[in-house]
């Protein structure tokens, strides 16, 4: 880690010596921490991806640079990726597909995709899982840990947010991902909850083609973020379809895609979304839930009191000194939330503010939200980028209703 530090501060200083104009010092520092992510691994590289979906948080010439860890970390060898499909398929490449490209069309953190065709002539996308990642997310977990609970001893506070306990959670998500037959079984369990939808779908499986470290599904040719301005598409259509996905996944499925980032999206028409890369995801109990429902359904509508008991009820420890006090601040920041208008809300912008006042009185944060507060936030990032006018808390309204007034059986 020591070395890719060095190696990243070396990057950043020819970076910025080579780069001139308005922005060249956050570029280099871009340039650097991606350099930083790509050497240390799938984990930080995840970090990087969700990161790049903020460009309403962070400055633009940094998000540019962060986005290139999408889908252009670089390749593994071809003779890898032979090596890879065989033993999972238990057959030559060539007996198992009549084509199959030797560049990849996406290199990721954990896999990459190659464009194939079967006998039958359907195109395919093959997702061949990178070799040792395994090893190597187990290794970031051994990082990272450690280096948390460091810091919640050092810095007390620390462990009111739940740094450790996130983190643990980040990094199981991110080992979860590396299965790529769980990616497949998730893959169902979303075409499911989504049957009914006309305008959010997901990739076709050809299991006979599958396995654990490889995954052949449709290969979607649809148009990415940066080509939809000029695409023809419903912007509006496609941005309210993602909030709506989102909403639905959280308030009434209980399963969330936790991994939307630009590079696992493709937009079809008339207003249509896909969402690719289903490894990375987010469960909920159904008392977690119409928990979470219900907390933010009360920070929409301006009911301070409730949002400070559901805080304080659910947390795992608490050492408030004066809850009147602590509700009294927690009542006034969701008037003010109130006063700025629920157009002007971000939700994830709004959470992070509550941790800091949970901090401050002593109420740990639950660590089991984070996947659900990442879908949050790469929703939110789709709006903020794409429809500014629309509100995910407008999104979210009815689906908080619902799960909260669930229709009798």
């Amino acid at each position: 880690m020591i070395v890719a530090a060095g190696a990243a501060v070396v990057v950043f200083a020819g970076a910025r010596l080579r780069l001139r104009g308005p922005g060249a010092s956050t570029r280099a520092l871009g340039r650097a921490l991606v350099h930083l992510a790509t050497a240390l691994g799938a984990t930080f590289i995840k970090v990087g991806q969700i990161a790049s979906t903020r460009a309403d948080l962070l400055p633009g010439p940094l998000i540019d640079e962060l986005a290139t860890l999408r889908d252009r970390v670089p390749p593994f060898p071809f003779a890898a990726v032979r090596r890879t499909v065989e033993a999972a398929l238990g057959r030559p490449l060539e007996a198992a597909f009549a084509e199959f490209e030797r560049e990849p069309v996406a290199a990721a953190s954990v896999a990459q995709v190659h464009r194939a065709t079967l006998s039958d002539g359907s195109v395919v996308a093959v997702k061949v899982r990178r070799p040792d990642i395994i090893e190597k997310i187990q290794l970031d977990r051994a990082i990272l840990l450690p280096v948390a609970r460091l810091l919640e001893r050092l810095v007390p506070s620390l462990a009111l947010i739940s740094l450790e306990g996130a983190l643990r959670e980040f990094c199981r998500a991110v080992e979860a991902q590396t299965h790529l037959a769980n990616e497949a079984a998730h893959n169902a369990r979303f075409t499911a909850n989504f049957a009914g939808d006309p305008d959010v779908r997901f990739p076709r499986l050809h299991p006979a083609y599958s396995a654990d470290a490889v995954l052949t599904m449709e290969f979607v040719d649809g148009v990415q973020e940066d080509a939809l301005a000029a695409s023809g598409l419903d912007v509006r259509r496609v941005v309210a379809a993602g909030m709506r996905g989102v909403c639905r996944m959280i308030f009434l499925h209980g399963f969330v895609h936790a991994d939307l980032h630009p590079g696992n999206l493709r937009f079809v028409a008339p207003g249509g979304i896909v969402l690719l890369d289903l490894g990375l995801v987010g469960e909920l109990t159904d008392a977690e839930r119409l928990n979470f429902a219900e907390l933010i359904h009360a920070l929409a509508t301006g009911d301070g009191p409730t949002v400070a008991r559901l805080f304080h009820v659910h947390a795992p420890s608490t050492a408030t000194r004066d809850y009147a006090a602590y509700e009294r601040e927690i009542t006034a920041f969701v008037d003010g939330v109130r006063e700025r208008g629920m157009a002007n809300l971000q939700i994830t912008l709004e959470i992070g503010r509550i941790f800091d006042i949970l901090r401050r009185h002593r109420v740990q944060a639950r660590s089991h939200m984070t996947m659900v507060n990442l879908a949050l936030m790469t929703a939110e990032g789709l709006g903020k980028r794409l429809a500014p006018e629309l509100s995910l808390t407008d999104a979210a309204l009815p689906y908080l209703v619902e799960a909260l007034n669930p229709p009798a059986s």
